[in-house]
């Protein structure tokens, strides 16, 4: 109950994925896999595909509302229920515990946006700790390092910017827009030149007692040990005061080596937190 070019466009697809079709003309023929050939290679095993509905679960909840994720979901949950998956030896949550119902309806929204090519307007505190109206052209949504942002044309800042949605509120859908022509990995460099363009050189000094922990804070080639048993992290970081929170993160293990500047900033910060509690 199909066209032939439908059937077409379907031997062309799999010939395109690398599986080997032979046809045979005249009465009684058509299409049909090469003799001895295999097509199990090509598909999830039972494990494998355990692994995958693990992610498929999760993403789930956070994408009920996305009418296109949910037609991907239904296929995905046909072939687990057939299979009798166990998918229970792999466990993933990508929600956030602050806001687990609002991160759902907002990447509903930006879904739909994105479709739709429609601005999103919304409140958003910056890292100053300051909040701001934004109005922005969204491009795609990223889960990074913990964290769901979305990635969008900032129209009032006139360049391209990263923001999580947890510091979002009143997200709302706009006017459309006609979508700019940048690729994804051209965004991708302007945000590592912006980075570094903002960044200092930062050398920390960690106590050996913290030093096989460091690696879940910075890259291992970026960490040294020393000769006195310490160990030293140079990074570069935006010059702010998220700058000085991280490294206070780290309590009395951690003390800031270079720059002598920053060092000064991290004491006159703590003199002010003691302030507080007298």
């Amino acid at each position: 109950e199909v066209s032939l070019r439908t059937i077409y466009r379907d031997i062309d697809k799999l010939c395109e994925a690398g599986v080997p079709i032979s046809s045979t003309g005249g009465k009684g023929g058509g299409y049909s896999l090469m003799e001895n050939y295999s097509v199990d290679n090509l598909f999830f095993n039972k494990n494998e595909f355990g692994a995958v509905m693990a992610v498929v679960d999760n993403l789930k909840l956070l994408f009920g509302k996305n009418h296109q994720f949910n037609d991907i979901m239904l296929k995905f949950e046909k072939t687990s229920e057939k299979e009798k998956l166990d998918k229970d030896r792999l466990v993933i949550n990508m929600s956030h515990f602050s806001m687990e119902e609002e991160l759902k309806e907002y990447l509903a929204v930006i879904n739909k946006a994105i479709e739709d090519k429609r601005l999103l307007s919304f409140s958003y505190i910056n890292r100053k700790m300051q909040d701001e109206e934004r109005l922005v052209e969204p491009e795609y949504i990223s889960f990074s390092q913990g964290h769901w942002s979305l990635i969008a044309y900032c129209k009032i800042r006139s360049a391209y910017r990263r923001f999580k949605l947890v510091r979002m509120r009143n997200l709302k859908l706009g006017e459309p827009f006609a979508k700019r022509t940048l690729k994804r990995d051209e965004i991708q460099t302007l945000f590592k030149e912006d980075y570094y363009s903002k960044s200092i050189r930062v050398a920390l000094k960690f106590n050996g007692r913290i030093g096989a922990q460091l690696k879940e804070h910075f890259m291992e080639k970026n960490i040294s040990l020393c000769e006195d048993g310490s160990y030293l992290a140079v990074d570069y970081f935006p010059h702010d005061e998220g700058l000085v929170k991280f490294i206070l993160s780290f309590g009395k293990e951690c003390q800031v080596a270079e720059p002598e500047y920053l060092r000064e900033e991290v004491k006159s910060y703590l003199a002010e937190m003691l302030g507080s509690y007298k």
